[in-house]
Formats: C-alpha cells, structure tokens, sequence
C-alpha cells in the first residue's frame, strides 16, 4: 500500500455513509408520492369478506355494509367492492336492502357509487307495502343521507309499477324527486 490510498478509505467510508443515510432519510419520508410519480396506484389493503357498520351516536346500528371483496387504492382514497349488500335499518323505518354487484367507495367513503344493476328491497312497513326499486347505477352520500341515479329506475310494488328518468331520494327531508315518470296503478289495491 502507498501512503495516499489509507487517507482515502475513510474518506470513501464516510461519503458512502453519507449517500446511505441520505437515501434512507427520503425512503423513510416518503408518503407513497413515489408510486402517484410513477403513474402506479396499487392497493393498499384486501379485504375478503369485508363488513362494516355505521352506528347512530347512540350506539344503534344504522346500515351494515357487506361485500365479499374490498380493495383499497390510496390515490383518491377509493375502494372497489364486489357482490355488495348494504342493509339500513332505522327506527320507525322500513327496513331497506341493497345489493348490487360491484360498488366504489370514493374520497374514504363520502361518496358511494353502487353499479351493475342495483336492486333494493324495502319491507312492507305500517301501511305501506313491500316495494323493489331496480337501477343500473346508484349514487349514495351517507352524510348528506341522499341517494340518487340519472340512469333510469323502476319501482315496483302490490300497488302498481313507476318508471323514471332519474330519481333524488333526501332521506332526511322524507323526499323523492322523479324526472319523468310513468305510473301503472293496480286498482283496488
């Protein structure tokens, strides 16, 4: 060894070590930014036989949310879900049942968007009879507790069938707004 190569060891340790710990200090800070820099959006989280529950503040239960499959993508915070059921119930309410084959939760679940032919059972209730409403597309917000779809619906019950356009269900104000619609009534029912 010459006497100029043993002050330049230490001094390649040291710049290694200093590239090592810089590299590790940003891999560590990193939030997943990489993967949105890259164009990637893999998921985060599978769920098989995902269910959830929303309960009132006191304590009851408001819906559940069942599907047999979620998966959780971290750019936007959506979620896709696969052969869902969501089932509401509230007191001095009919008991109401949704299913549809795939549904996206969007921004962490503000927004829900049941698709592929949405069905939705409600329980005869008091006078009112057992009604189905078919629509190939519902939009949920849960916090502003509407439902609606421009994509055409079909409410059936005993008492006669409804078509139309679009529909705008407020859950709070106990209002359905129709666009469109048609009307068969079965008399004496």
């Amino acid at each position: 060894m010459n006497g100029r190569s043993i002050p330049i060891l230490p001094v390649g340790v040291l710049v290694l070590l200093l590239i090592l710990t810089s590299w590790l200090s940003q891999y560590a800070a990193n939030d997943g930014s990489g993967v949105r820099e890259l164009g990637r959006n893999d998921p985060d989280v599978v769920v098989e036989r995902f269910t959830s529950r929303m309960l009132s503040p006191t304590g009851d239960v408001q819906y559940v949310l069942v599907a047999e499959k979620m998966t959780h993508y971290p750019v936007g915070d959506t979620s896709l879900m696969e052969q869902v059921i969501v089932t509401a119930t509230s007191p001095g309410q009919p008991q109401l049942v949704a299913k549809s084959p795939t549904a996206r939760l969007i921004s962490g679940g503000n927004e829900v968007v049941m698709e592929g032919g949405v069905v939705i059972d409600s329980s005869a209730f008091g006078s009112s009879p057992a009604m189905k409403l078919r629509t190939p597309r519902l939009t949920v917000l849960p916090e502003k507790n509407t439902a609606s779809s421009k994509d055409g619906v079909v409410i059936e019950s005993a008492q006669g069938v409804m078509n139309a356009e679009s529909f705008e269900l407020n859950n709070l104000t106990k209002t359905l707004r129709m666009e469109k619609m048609r009307a068969t009534l079965i008399s004496g029912k």
